[in-house]
């Protein structure tokens, strides 16, 4: 009884979760299309989901587009584990990603490998298709929680793995992605007892676990098997950008599960980010809570060198998206055209803000240092505030969009003593922009 109450409580937090982080179901996502239940494999067993996936394609943005692979967790028990990315779409289709909600065999249907085998022939199958949809085959993301992570984590960890790519479906095509982010995933579950908290956690050992049920054996009488399903096995230098989440106070993935994948990563000079935070439990509401903002730990290993740092990055979808893009090498740029009409002692001015770059602008920020004694008294279509001689013009939320190729203006009115030259650089969300002559 105590193992299905357990479960219920990790498939219920699974559907739940996703609305609780600030993405309304009422809010109108910004998708051009929504094509559901694509048959990526036939279905194994006859009549079952986990080889569908649904796609979420933009109307804004360029194309080829980026594209985001979720998988929502169950603790291996579901096989719709595309429920969910609407809410993750909603989320970035509106900043020009793809996104595609993939679902794989519950352990009730295959056992390990067959939930890798899948996840690897939905990437093999958007990546042969991409022309189709208008999908960037060099640009693929892909995102989960719990047993969802865990398949983040070992599709984004086992490129070229021969042994993992399966039969499944599309053949012959690169099943590789080119960055991860994993909320509260296990990795080592013999592990995983041991490191319970204090207060308890479920019986990992158990022949009725997840993970016993996964790998079709008790976990300790196996441990080969066990090692070949842990992430942490496949780890060289080579992999692509990981960022993993973990709460402190998990109660069904101990935490610790995340620092041994952090150790190893580190160990074996990868690229990992970190984020450990306080009291949080098995659930994103608490892993992206703004209470705990700033109390976040957060560890970065690259080429052999580490930052450790509390506060640095705040686990919001914007900071999500700002590693995507680098992690896909997404290009940004940006132009200002900035002008002034002054007479005695103040001034009007205005700045014209361009997006040279390949990917939509949302929410942003320009920021510049005035060269004199200049004072912004008021200004239109931006909240523009001023520390000394340092700027911050925000957009005025209905302006807050600037696709590739479109521009926004915003004006201000000021003060000025002795000189008012145009300030040196300005920059776009922290990026510098060119200075284009008005």
């Amino acid at each position: 009884m105590q193992v299905r109450i357990r479960m219920a409580m990790i498939v219920g937090m699974a559907v739940t979760m996703l609305a609780a982080v600030g993405m309304s179901a009422a809010a109108p996502p910004a998708h051009a299309a929504v094509i559901t239940d694509i048959a990526y494999a036939p279905a194994q067993p006859a009549g079952s989901r986990g080889h569908l996936l649904d796609l979420y394609l933009p109307s804004t943005g360029i194309t080829p587009r980026p594209l985001i692979i979720w998988h929502t967790g169950s603790a291996w028990t579901s096989d719709d584990g595309k429920a969910g990315a609407d809410a993750v779409a909603a989320v970035f289709n509106p900043l020009g990603f793809a996104v595609a909600g993939v679902s794989v065999r519950s352990s009730a249907q295959g056992i390990f490998p067959a939930q890798v085998h899948d996840i690897k022939a939905a990437i093999r199958w958007l990546r042969a298709n991409a022309a189709t949809y208008q999908l960037d085959p060099a640009r693929f993301a892909i995102m989960g929680d719990s047993s969802g992570g865990w398949l983040t984590e070992m599709a984004t960890l086992s490129g070229g793995v021969a042994a993992l790519e399966g039969t499944v479906g599309t053949t012959g095509v690169s099943s590789a992605v080119q960055v991860g982010i994993a909320f509260f995933s296990p990795t080592d579950f013999l592990q995983m007892n041991a490191q319970n908290l204090p207060s308890g956690g479920l019986d990992h050992n158990s022949p009725a676990s997840p993970e016993s049920l996964l790998v079709g054996c008790p976990i300790q009488t196996c441990p080969a098997t066990v090692a070949q399903a842990n992430p942490m096995t496949y780890v060289d230098a080579n992999d692509p950008p990981l960022m993993f989440l973990h709460g402190q106070a998990d109660f069904l993935v101990p935490h610790g599960q995340s620092v041994l994948l952090y150790n190893r990563i580190k160990a074996q000079c990868g690229d990992a980010t970190f984020v450990s935070v306080p009291g949080a439990d098995h659930m994103m509401p608490q892993i992206m809570d703004p209470a705990q903002y700033g109390a976040q730990t957060v560890r970065t290993t690259t080429d052999c060198g580490e930052t450790v740092g509390t506060g640095t990055l705040n686990p919001t979808w914007a900071n999500f998206t700002t590693f995507l893009r680098a992690g896909l090498k997404m290009g940004n740029s940006c132009e200002v055209t900035y002008a002034t009409g002054a007479w005695n002692g103040a001034f009007n001015g205005s700045a014209t803000i361009r997006n040279t770059g390949t990917t939509p602008v949302d929410d942003w920020t320009l920021t510049w240092t005035w060269p004199g004694n200049q004072q912004v008294t008021s200004a239109w279509n931006a909240t523009v505030t001023q520390a000394g001689t340092q700027v911050t013009a925000r957009d005025a939320g209905h302006n807050s969009y600037i696709g590739p190729g479109s521009s926004q203006s915003f004006g201000f009115s000021a003060t000025a003593t002795g000189t008012n030259g145009i300030p040196a650089q300005f920059k776009l969300n922290n990026i510098v922009c060119t200075r284009v002559p008005a």
